[in-house]
């Protein structure tokens, strides 16, 4: 009797309450009067890639820098964060680089890694050792419930009918504490937030003229897709026609040549046919960080107003990518960031 309790203590009980330790941190602690600005809601919304769009449309709508024949020219040398501090730094002496290139150095940029973890310290997202363990303790509870149930079963004890409520107690466990496999790593609280944000104004005006942030505001949450018919727009879909096809996804899971997952929340098998990836920049997980195509191929694709890392795993939601003539999958990780709004935004994608 006592060694069928104590294996049902050490195979059921402690994973399955450290099991809810982790369900709870994944819950998000919102730091108080928390506000979201453009460039939070890029990252959130389409990874490291929306970010660098939003960082060159900024300075383009504002004059300080041009977009012309692929090539990013700096007017005037002034900036107003980090992110805008390295487009200058890629440009170089000359101030000027072409908009692929510049793409590719500001998606690999560490001021991304600086806004992730400024999210990850505002319970938007979660916190990397939450993320890494989480799965882990999912795999580390399986094999003790059927052992324990059946050991039960096979001595049938006075404790038998314990240690089958601990298992029952463990299956309900597991099956309410399932980490949600997006791509971008949400607490629920982070998530909710996020998707209240770019649901009501100013967030969902599509209009550049319209929005308070302009032409910034609405690749920040849409995409450069959701950009009128015109110059700029055009720009960044001839910069994403060249940038190489992805390549096979590293067990590193930094794959040169995928863009904007979890570290990784998109399967290998997803990730080297979707427009998103992932790296680790010590132990802050970047979205869409490490690929030379990245989410830069959203710039040809959505006028999807939500983006694609709100969606589920599997969730039904799917995206085009005019770029490159390929879909987002609806079975794999929904790993494209350039979801159409209508799908991302209905409860399918909840």
């Amino acid at each position: 009797m006592i060694l069928l309790l104590l294996t049902a203590v050490l195979t059921v009980v402690a994973p399955s309450v450290w099991l809810l330790r982790l369900w709870y941190l994944g819950y998000g602690d919102l730091a108080p009067g928390i506000e979201l600005d453009r460039l939070d809601l890029a990252y959130l919304t389409g990874g490291a890639g929306r970010v660098a769009d939003t960082v060159i449309t900024a300075m383009q709508q504002d004059g300080r820098v041009t977009v012309n024949g692929g090539r990013v020219t700096v007017v005037s040398p002034a900036s107003r964060d980090a992110l805008e501090r390295a487009l200058l730094r890629h440009c170089g002496n000359d101030w000027a680089r072409s908009l692929r290139q510049l793409r590719r150095g500001l998606r690999e940029d560490p001021a991304v890694a600086d806004l992730h973890r400024s999210l990850v310290e505002r319970g938007v997202l979660l916190r990397p050792d939450v993320r890494r363990w989480w799965p882990r303790a999912m795999w580390i509870q399986l094999p003790g419930l059927p052992v324990t149930g059946v050991l039960a079963l096979v001595l049938f004890q006075p404790a038998s009918m314990v240690a089958l409520i601990l298992v029952m107690l463990g299956v309900v466990a597991r099956v309410g504490c399932r980490p949600e496999k997006t791509l971008m790593p949400f607490t629920r609280e982070g998530r909710r937030l996020a998707r209240e944000r770019i649901r009501t104004a100013p967030w969902n005006e599509t209009d550049p003229a319209r929005h308070p942030e302009g032409a910034a505001g609405v690749v920040a949450v849409g995409g450069t897709g959701a950009l009128p018919d015109g110059g700029l727009r055009r720009e960044f879909e001839r910069a994403a026609e060249q940038e190489p096809a992805p390549s096979r996804w590293s067990r590193n899971g930094r794959g040169r040549g995928g863009s904007a997952g979890s570290g990784t929340a998109a399967s290998p098998s997803s990730a080297s046919s979707s427009s998103s990836s992932s790296w680790s920049c010590g132990a802050v997980l970047v979205v869409g960080a490490s690929c030379d195509s990245g989410t830069s191929r959203d710039s040809g694709g959505s006028a999807g107003h939500t983006g694609g890392l709100l969606c589920s795993s599997g969730s039904g939601c799917s995206s085009s990518d005019s770029s490159s003539g390929s879909s987002c999958s609806s079975g794999s990780s929904c790993s494209s960031s350039s979801c159409s709004s209508s799908s991302c935004s209905s409860s399918s994608c909840s």
